[in-house]
């Protein structure tokens, strides 16, 4: 693997990040050399050129797990300022960004799945940094809404409408992309459904 000439564009630091992952998720984290992640960057392999951004391969990790949350981050702040007063609206926008994310996370999933109990801490860290921020937005639109004043138990619903996502997403990194004719659009677009025939009963009751 070479990087691509898009990658090639990349500032040194994102190139090296971007083939580590993907390389880690082909071959695995113990699988893959600090060589291998160089070249594959389009560095001098064994040359130590990674070790002038990251100080060594779980680092890399560390980065990667760093960067999703920013975005994870972001976004939840981006949702407090638009606040679109609209729960379908809040929804719809959650919904495809969440799958957008989900694609972003794949390699990381793949890893987690491949070699999670083998790289110490990988999987409570990819819990913290992935995982539990991306459910606290869900329950976050909800007390917005006042869902959570009418719903039985709104901590389990809103892990089972966001779980509904992730499912969908690992069912890509298990089965490929043609697993299903259901693009993410789609998918989307009844999960919006979906989630508003559980949630506008209970925003209705509140008012």
């Amino acid at each position: 693997m070479t990087a691509s000439t898009t990658e090639a564009q990349l500032p040194t630091r994102a190139r090296i990040l971007a083939a580590a992952l993907e390389l880690f998720s082909e071959r695995g984290y113990s699988g893959t050399s600090v060589g291998d992640v160089e070249a594959a960057a389009g560095l001098a392999p064994r040359s130590g050129a990674l070790y002038k951004h990251f100080p060594s391969k779980t680092a890399l990790l560390e980065a990667a797990l760093a960067e999703r949350l920013r975005e994870i981050e972001d976004f939840n702040r981006r949702i407090d300022l638009i606040d679109l007063g609209d729960l379908r609206a809040e929804l719809t926008l959650i919904g495809r960004w969440g799958l957008a994310e989900l694609r972003r996370e794949q390699g990381l999933s793949r890893l987690l799945m491949k070699e999670g109990d083998r790289v110490p801490g990988f999987s409570d860290r990819f819990l913290d940094a992935i995982v539990r921020p991306g459910l606290a937005i869900a329950k976050h639109v909800f007390e917005r809404h006042g869902a959570d004043t009418a719903l039985e138990d709104p901590d389990a619903t809103a892990e089972a409408l966001v779980s509904s996502l992730v499912g969908f997403s690992l069912q890509q990194v298990m089965f490929g992309e043609g697993f299903t004719e259901v693009d993410d659009e789609r998918l989307a677009t009844a999960w919006v459904e979906m989630a508003m025939a559980v949630l506008q009963p209970a925003e209705g009751s509140s008012e």
